[in-house]
């Protein structure tokens, strides 16, 4: 398409200013109109697709009438079609065969479908590992807003063409941060739980304040005290046998992570905690453990109306632990300065190590090292993330693989796959298979040593 610039007043209405007022150009044949090309419009939904080329993975949620709900780029609307394209996919292979489309990969691009009624979800990614459990996990985090039987009843009452955006209204933050978890967090990739680093008199003497203080207070509903801190663990205390699956703590976790109101003032809100009960809802005190702390409190219930009780029950937890001046001064100066693990624990030939994953099968629990030369910047770490998806990747697809021993370019992977834990070692590019089987078992044992630190061990019930 081509168009022109004229000067003022060339083509001009009546009582504008025209031609014959500018000097000079009284004459129509001494006007020079210069001939410029204009690019063609180019439709919203094309440049939309051409820039989701450039991310390293794009998810889509639409219902299964194929009305969009949430894309990672942000921009359902100019999608619209592409949404359409995901539908019709999913259903005819629906309709057609009464099966489920999983996936669809090209050599440099893997899609993944999970329809859980009444959604669709889909992963476009260049990488192929864990795919099916990053859409699951973002299926529980919308199901922590919407309870599963309201997701399935709400189109029924409102009719196919309901937009659920209405519903999930400020949750984007939660969807988001839960995706760049398989990004950047380990805990995460390896469905598992980090224990925040505390000494276990700490941590005993933290748990059980939580836990006389609900018992003397006996309030109503009450199920579990949590507390949390830089997104991992500091202590969980229950209510006799129930238990919470890491699943179900990462939401919590993605919440708190995502909320900065909780460090003002406690807040009080609604949660559905999909692998405890998907059909209903807990109610979450959540607050800073003591003024201005990195570390939070949670008290789930069962009562809507239990705010108030709780918010005594917090402050008399504070006013114990502050009361300790032998154990409190430990927590607090732990929570300001978080000390990993570090691999000199392991003594000699330590060097050699230059990162792990520990992750506790039976109590789903991980410990990760500390950073350490040469893995100190984000490329590094990034190197780290995608080479623990991969080796997690390897073992839930081939089954039976207990031991795999890789030597690359650039460093020597060890892992280890037994009944009762996995650990996956990253070492110099020098170290020998013997050498890396020697420095396997010498962490292991100071894992052992240091337990109480990095893990928790038994679980305080009121």
């Amino acid at each position: 398409m081509s168009g022109f610039l004229a000067p003022p007043g060339f083509g001009s209405a009546p009582g504008e200013a025209s031609t014959s007022d500018l000097p000079g150009l009284a004459e129509p044949h001494n006007i020079s109109i210069q001939q410029i090309e204009l690019p063609e419009a180019e439709p919203i939904e094309e440049s939309a697709l051409e820039r989701l080329a450039h991310y390293p993975y794009q998810v889509f949620v639409l219902s299964e009438y194929g009305r969009p709900i949430y894309v990672s780029c942000g921009q359902e609307e100019q999608l619209c079609a592409l949404f359409a394209l995901i539908g019709i996919f999913v259903n005819r292979v629906r309709h057609w065969s009464g099966d489920m489309l999983h996936s669809i990969s090209s050599r440099n691009l893997h899609a993944h479908f999970l329809f859980r009624k009444p959604l669709i979800l889909c992963i476009v990614s260049k990488r192929r590992e864990q795919l099916a459990a990053q859409l699951d996990v973002l299926f529980d985090q919308i199901v922590s807003t919407i309870s599963r039987k309201q997701l399935e009843g709400v189109y029924e009452k409102r009719g196919d063409n309901y937009d659920l955006r209405r519903l999930l209204q400020g949750t984007d933050k939660y969807m988001d941060s839960c995706l760049e978890g398989w990004q950047t967090d380990l805990s995460q990739i390896s469905c598992a739980i980090r224990v925040f680093p505390l000494p276990a008199p700490e941590r005993d003497f933290l748990s059980t304040t939580i836990a006389t203080t609900i018992t003397a207070a006996a309030p109503e509903g009450v199920l579990f005290g949590i507390v949390l801190a830089h997104r991992q663990l500091v202590s969980m205390v229950r209510y006799k046998k129930y238990t919470i699956n890491p699943k179900d703590l990462h939401i919590l976790i993605n919440f708190v992570s995502n909320n900065s109101t909780i460090s003002v003032c406690p807040i009080w809100t609604p949660i559905c905690l999909p692998y405890f009960n998907d059909n209903g809802f807990l109610h979450a005190y959540i607050s800073s453990l003591w003024e201005g702390s990195a570390a939070y409190l949670l008290l789930l219930s069962v009562d809507r109306n239990a705010f108030n009780t709780l918010n005594t029950i917090k402050e008399g937890i504070t006013e114990k632990l502050k009361a300790n001046t032998k154990l409190f001064p430990g927590i607090e100066s732990a929570i300001s300065t978080q000390q990993m693990f570090q691999i000199s624990n392991i003594g000699a030939g330590s060097d050699a190590m230059w990162n792990f994953l520990y992750k506790n099968r039976s109590s789903q629990q991980v410990c990760l090292s500390a950073l350490r030369p040469p893995i100190v910047n984000d490329e590094e770490r990034q190197h780290i993330v995608r080479t623990v998806g991969r080796l997690y990747g390897v073992l839930k697809s081939v089954e039976g693989t207990r031991v795999i021993y890789m030597r690359r370019k650039r460093d020597v992977l060890l892992v280890r796959a037994e009944n009762s834990y996995d650990l996956q070692c990253i070492l110099s590019p020098f170290c020998t298979p013997a050498n890396a089987w020697i420095l396997g078992d010498k962490l292991l044992k100071a894992l052992k040593t240091h337990e109480g630190k990095h893990f928790i061990t038994h679980t305080l019930s009121f």
